[in-house]
């Protein structure tokens, strides 16, 4: 799109004047204006935040756990309230921390999820919310608890004697009223993961904190639908597809999650504790000498097996090791990849999740059902009775539930690797299956000597499916014969490790991208519509190598397109009549987001944004391009002197310039500008920018000109290359892209050479001649204040002109008196933002290296 040049620079910068504040003045000024807006904007946060940690530091709390007497005397609960001097301190909870940790996170919690309300709501909306919420949540909690004990429920009489400190409480209360004022997307977000979050708490912990915050969102949500109602915003919205992609992912990774939590806590208690507790680590804590005389004594204990003496309990005891524990994590890791890969629409993913939920809604049903009602004799009350039932039933319900739906939802999720792909994954996972398993059959049968107690066959193939299974699932009594050493022990462990982290490798790779998109075939179509005419002046750069393609059902419009981590970035704007590009645009947004893609248009004319805003996108200038119109073009008047200059300077060295394509050039000129190109690279010592900057192939297409500028031995001095826009077969216009300069060639040659294009361009009646736009470079301030990422772009360009020279670059397309065209990028959530930007360094800047990164920074610094 924008033409590099090495030849101008900007004028040398005026001397600061002496009562102009120094360098380190206005750093500090900038940086305490920038303090101080922060803090106007944030006002009730900062007052929490700082509350939260004046308590702790009063309490003696900030570096450990809150003394027993502060416990009972604000903690939330019911035991024992005859020590409390006032009911009222109850609501003292949300002041205070349970502990360091739990400070810290409640801390970054106000500042982040109180700091975006406020700046939604404003303050006086917040506090009241802030308020509300605690004081809500946290009477209806100990409400919930005490009618637990009063009528005997295992949990509340379980946590009767807990007194609870729940600071995050108001917090996401207060998020979840701000929610009812975001549109559609941020209060579809905060929501979903909020809620998410707060019952991977409320289910796998169990104790009264989820149960707070779970109150406190739920508080929130009603308060926020009545003080601020569900205003329907209308404009683009994501699909339905992404959606329910969205929320499959959501719940797939809390399964996962919750596991994972129930091992992080020290005593969890929640309704699906007893599914975590089977990833575990189950294996007996005591000494091996307690449990050999345990053992010996044949003493009843749920820790020992009956079966056996000291030597099994010495093979047991050596069981807890590093494969025992990836056994136990892998399931939950594939969980977390397919779980990302849901978000992208990935068949495959979901074929994944399927199985693996599926498998764990067996194992928990053996261990829990099976297991239990054919070994254990069970003397229990009939209301304890009923409650382990339901457990059990809840732990094999979850993921039945969640295999179940996603299975239901498969005509959500249409993307998957093409099906070679699928088929050698489903080869692949199956045939190392059966390699392991053959291999442990092999190797335990001809070590079958070392196993304690004696093996033999039967029992041996019954153990093969075991070997796949985390410890917790086969439950410590349940565990069969175990081989004392060895490569028998070897085997024993190893195996089911390495079988799930081949299925896990090998979702990383199969699901990695959709299929393969060849768009070679569709090259000439492209070239077709851009023959027939679009409007902008970027088409051409649909034909460049790298690019994909989507078409529209009548064929006659495309969109070309580059995919980079997710993102589909587009060249430029739909290639089409004008009168389609609304239509167009939507119908390719709607593809992107069906496919899993974000789509990005990219360096689209700046009187495009109204079609932006009616979608509901965010736009962001990306440049200004600079056009002439030759018709009209005069090289008159003061402005023009550095020109004329350049022109006569050329004419006394004899330097001529030539219109030609690439395909009429001599060898010797053709191997010229090969060896120039070569040098302004080694002389940048920085990688040549790629995506919509045009490099020495982009030369060879049949349909560029270029304008070379060559002195009487036939010396190349400089080349530029021109890239056509059509209309009705016809050239009506032409973008400047290549522009490179022998070093030592004249001063001004590179102005010689774009006015005598823009004099060959004017006989030949072109209407339009464009100078290409200059990345992160902008002709003046825009209009009103800058918004933060506008500051945040021109602080970009500012850092980068040292190695790139943007804002040189303009300032030489200035010299033309050109007119300024606004440039944007439009793109559908501003949340990503951070991974569009790192996508559209990847797409022009793919092959950067490590050293190239620390040379660029060199060069910037």
């Amino acid at each position: 799109m924008s033409a590099e040049v090495a030849e101008t620079g900007p004028d040398a910068p005026t001397p600061h004047t002496p009562h102009e504040p120094g360098p380190a003045r206005r750093v500090t000024s900038g940086i305490a204006t920038r303090i101080g807006a922060f803090v106007r904007a944030h006002p009730v946060s900062l007052a929490v935040a700082l509350l939260l940690v004046v308590l702790a530091l009063a309490s003696g709390s900030l570096t450990h756990a809150p003394s027993e007497r502060l416990r009972e005397l604000v903690g939330a609960g019911l035991d024992p309230f005859e020590d409390r001097t006032s009911w009222l301190l109850v609501f003292g909870s949300v002041f205070f921390a349970g502990g360091p940790a739990q400070l810290v996170l409640a801390v970054i919690g106000v500042l982040v999820l109180v700091g975006a309300a406020e700046r939604r709501m404003g303050w006086a909306r917040t506090v009241a919310a802030y308020l509300v919420t605690a004081v809500v949540a946290t009477g209806v909690g100990v409400a919930v608890q005490a009618l637990g004990q009063a009528v005997g429920e295992t949990w509340a009489l379980e946590v009767a004697a807990e007194s609870t400190l729940h600071p995050l409480t108001p917090a996401l209360g207060t998020i979840m009223t701000a929610s009812a004022s975001f549109g559609p997307l941020w209060r579809r977000r905060i929501r979903l993961v909020g809620f998410s979050v707060v019952l991977a708490f409320v289910l796998y912990d169990g104790h009264p904190s989820g149960l707070y915050a779970l109150l406190g969102a739920l508080v929130g949500l009603v308060l926020g639908v009545v003080t601020v109602g569900r205003r329907a915003e209308r404009g683009w919205l994501r699909s339905s597809h992404h959606e329910v992609r969205r929320l499959a992912s959501t719940i797939v990774a809390v399964t996962a999650l919750g596991p994972v939590l129930t091992l992080l806590t020290r005593s969890p208690i929640g309704v699906l504790s007893p599914l975590g507790m089977l990833f575990r680590d189950v294996l007996p804590g005591r000494s091996l000498s307690a449990a050999c005389a345990a053992a010996a004594q044949g003493a009843p204990d749920r820790h020992v097996p009956p079966i056996g003496a000291c030597a099994r309990v010495a093979a047991l005891a050596g069981i807890d090791t590093v494969p025992t524990v990836l056994l136990s994590l892998l399931p939950l890791a594939v969980l977390l990849v397919s779980a990302w890969y849901l978000r992208r629409g990935r068949r495959l993913a979901l074929d994944v999740a399927v199985a693996v939920n599926g498998l764990l809604a067996v194992f928990a049903g053996l261990y829990y059902v099976v297991l239990p009602v054919t070994t254990d004799v069970v003397v229990d009350q009939p209301r304890h009775v009923v409650e382990r039932v339901v457990l059990a039933g809840l732990a094999v319900a979850v993921p039945a539930s969640v295999a179940c739906g996603l299975f239901l939802l498969r005509r959500h999720f249409g993307i998957g690797a093409e099906a070679a792909r699928r088929r050698r994954y489903a080869f692949v996972v199956v045939s190392s299956g059966l390699v392991l398993a053959a291999t442990f059959a092999a190797v335990g049968w001809a070590g079958r000597a070392s196993f304690v107690p004696a093996i033999g066959p039967w029992t041996l193939l019954l153990d093969v499916p075991e070997r796949f299974v985390p410890v917790g699932f086969v439950g410590l009594t349940h565990i069969g014969p175990m081989p004392d050493g060895g490569i028998v022990r070897a085997a024993f462990e190893w195996v089911g490790p390495l079988w799930w982290f081949v299925v896990l490798v090998g979702l990383v790779v199969a699901a990695a991208r959709p299929g393969d998109v060849r768009p070679d075939a569709a090259r000439e179509q492209v070239r077709e519509i851009v023959h027939r005419g679009t409007p902008g002046t970027l088409s051409h750069m649909a034909l460049w190598e790298g690019n994909r393609y989507w078409f529209t059902g009548d064929g006659h419009a495309a969109v070309a397109y580059r995919v980079v981590t997710g993102i589909a970035i587009t060249t430029g704007e739909p290639l089409c009549p004008a009168d389609r590009i609304p239509e167009v645009t939507r119908e390719f947004a709607r593809w992107c987001d069906d496919q899993g893609l974000t789509p990005v248009f990219y360096s689209v004319r700046g009187e495009l944004s109204p079609l932006y805003d009616e979608m509901g996108w965010a736009t962001l200038p990306v440049g200004e391009e600079t056009v002439l119109h030759p018709e009209t073009f005069a090289m008159t008047g003061k402005k023009w002197q550095d020109v004329r200059s350049s022109i006569n300077r050329a004419t006394k060295n004899g330097i001529r310039a030539e219109w030609t394509r690439y395909a009429d050039l001599r060898p010797a000129v053709a191997r010229q500008i090969g060896e120039i190109s070569e040098q302004w690279v080694a002389e940048k010592n920085l990688p040549e920018m790629g995506f919509t900057l045009g490099g020495v192939d982009e030369l060879t297409d049949p349909d560029v000109a270029l304008v070379l500028a060559l002195d009487e031995n036939d010396s190349v001095q400089a080349v530029t290359s021109w890239l056509p826009s059509w209309r009705d077969g016809e050239v009506v216009g032409w973008t400047l892209d290549f522009m490179r300069r022998r070093p030592d060639s004249m001063n001004g040659v590179m102005e010689f050479v774009i006015a005598s294009s823009a004099l060959a361009m004017k006989e030949q009646g072109v209407e339009f001649l464009s100078l290409s736009a200059a990345p992160l470079a902008t002709n003046g301030p825009s209009e009103g204040p800058a918004t933060q990422t506008e500051r945040v772009l021109t602080f970009l360009g500012r850092v980068l002109e040292p190695a790139y020279g943007f804002q040189t670059l303009l300032t030489f397309k200035k010299k033309f008196q050109p007119e300024f065209v606004p440039l944007v990028m439009a793109f559908p959530d501003p949340v990503q933002l951070p991974a569009i930007g790192t996508a559209l360094g990847r797409a022009y800047l793919p092959d950067l290296s490590v050293g190239a990164v620390v040379r660029l920074v060199r060069t910037v610094v």
